[in-house]
């Protein structure tokens, strides 16, 4: 279905939107506190990075607010959604088998690995993506919370809708100012 029909018809944005490319940490789930190592925690208990981020997968981290009703509706109405993320698979696999309802909203998943560069230096991940979706860069949407990679969408010819995070906080008049829209939570483009 169209989703402009089914979302905030205020939002012209959505008109002729055919598909939604979502990042993942800091847009659906509640990462970016760990990425940023702004939770306090000892990090020398830790080999590297990497496995204190894997470990926080699997144990603490959950869902942004309103992200799960936001999916459950566009699923229910048929809406066809994937992620596309830089965090590797392999880090974030707790997340999904601690919530394996989570993969099932989206055609699939891609991450860093399968194009070999991150958001910030590269559109290659939007445009897999799209690829895959068999559309093109108008026909679909991107939700996005890290500045750095809504430059590189919006540079590359996508819309992009800018999500609120904590940790990009100190960006958030530089990503509304490049976004079709910019939100807090999912209930503002939301059906009224």
């Amino acid at each position: 279905m169209n989703p402009y029909e089914l979302l905030n018809q205020n939002k012209e944005y959505f008109k002729n939107k055919k598909a939604f490319i979502f990042d993942m940490d800091g847009t659906l789930i509640d990462s970016m506190q760990y990425w940023w190592q702004l939770a306090g925690d000892d990090m020398s208990k830790y080999a590297s990075h990497a496995e204190y981020m894997a470990e926080k997968y699997s144990t603490v981290i959950d869902f942004k607010d309103t992200a799960v009703e936001f999916l459950d509706y566009l699923k229910a109405n048929g809406v066809r959604m994937c992620i596309a993320t830089d965090t590797a698979a392999t880090m974030s696999k707790g997340f999904f088998d601690r919530f394996p309802f989570f993969a099932d909203y989206f055609e699939f998943t891609v991450d860093c690995t399968h194009v070999g560069t991150s958001k910030r230096k590269s559109p290659a991940i939007y445009d897999l993506a799209t690829e895959k979706f068999g559309l093109n860069k108008e026909d679909v949407l991107v939700f996005e919370d890290n500045y750095y990679a809504l430059i590189t969408a919006v540079n590359a010819g996508y819309d992009v809708v800018g999500i609120y995070d904590e940790a990009n906080a100190s960006n958030k008049e530089k990503i509304a100012e490049i976004c079709v829209d910019y939100i807090y939570d999912y209930t503002e483009i939301m059906p009224k």
